[in-house]
């Protein structure tokens, strides 16, 4: 499993974009990569799209290979939005990471890089256990429509097919992220799927709304509640789209 953490420093003045604060927005994606380092062993890639580099407050982690910082100057599209501008951070990443190339065959978990799953390991163990590597692993809403793209587990190939849909992106036009991301998921046929059987425990602040994400300590009735919908939905997509 190797770890894509997404960036965007300085947004400077992205659409639809609440938190544009670059020394605060640095903070938080410096705190979520010391995260990752220190209660994970997965390798880690942050690519991000502003030009700003922060290789010199991580020596040791990347003088390892453990952690690779990669940075350019995107958003050259802001009227598309930042899910556009993401498309381009996971694109270059897939085109310069080392440890990705290294590591063809593994999978991929991005994740948008302000942002801390605190159950990261049970979830990437538990789900690398019962499904294949061919696998896209996400949450989505009820009505299948709508995917999280915060929290995204899924092959390289896939992400490479995603891509295809990246010029459809226009947030103007109401073509977001999640759209491309669903539609890859439901046309895709050679990639199986499945929601979390365990729901990420989400902590941080959300760009786009300012929102605050608290994870929250759920008891036994919620959690098999909560696998008994995640199957629904399993029922409902290969009903539907397989």
């Amino acid at each position: 499993m190797i770890l894509l953490l997404t960036g965007c420093i300085n947004p400077a003045g992205m659409s639809y974009t609440s938190l544009n604060n670059p020394k605060e927005r640095k903070k938080q994606y410096v705190d979520a990569i010391n995260f990752y380092l220190s209660q994970t062993n997965y390798p880690i890639v942050f690519s991000e799209n502003s030009g700003t580099d922060i290789t010199t407050l991580f020596p040791e982690a990347i003088s390892s290979g453990r952690l690779e910082c990669l940075t350019f100057t995107g958003n050259q599209n802001k009227e598309r939005g930042k899910g556009y501008g993401e498309c381009e951070i996971i694109q270059y990443a897939l085109d310069n990471s080392q440890i990705i190339k290294k590591r063809k065959d593994h999978r991929i978990a991005k994740i948008t890089g302000r942002l801390i799953i605190k159950n990261i390991k049970r979830i990437i163990c538990l789900h690398s256990l019962l499904f294949p590597k061919q696998t896209t692993i996400c949450a989505i809403n009820s009505d299948l429509t709508f995917p999280d793209s915060r929290f995204i587990i899924a092959p390289k190939q896939f992400y490479l097919t995603f891509l295809n849909y990246k010029d459809n992106i226009n947030d103007s036009k109401g073509y977001y992220f999640e759209h491309a991301l669903c539609d890859t998921i439901k046309q895709e046929t050679k990639y199986s799927f499945t929601p979390f059987l365990i729901m990420p425990q989400i902590e941080g602040i959300s760009g786009s709304t300012g929102e605050v994400y608290k994870s929250k300590k759920a008891d036994y009735i919620f959690l098999l509640r909560y696998l008994k919908y995640t199957w629904t939905l399993r029922k409902n997509f290969y009903k539907n789209y397989r």
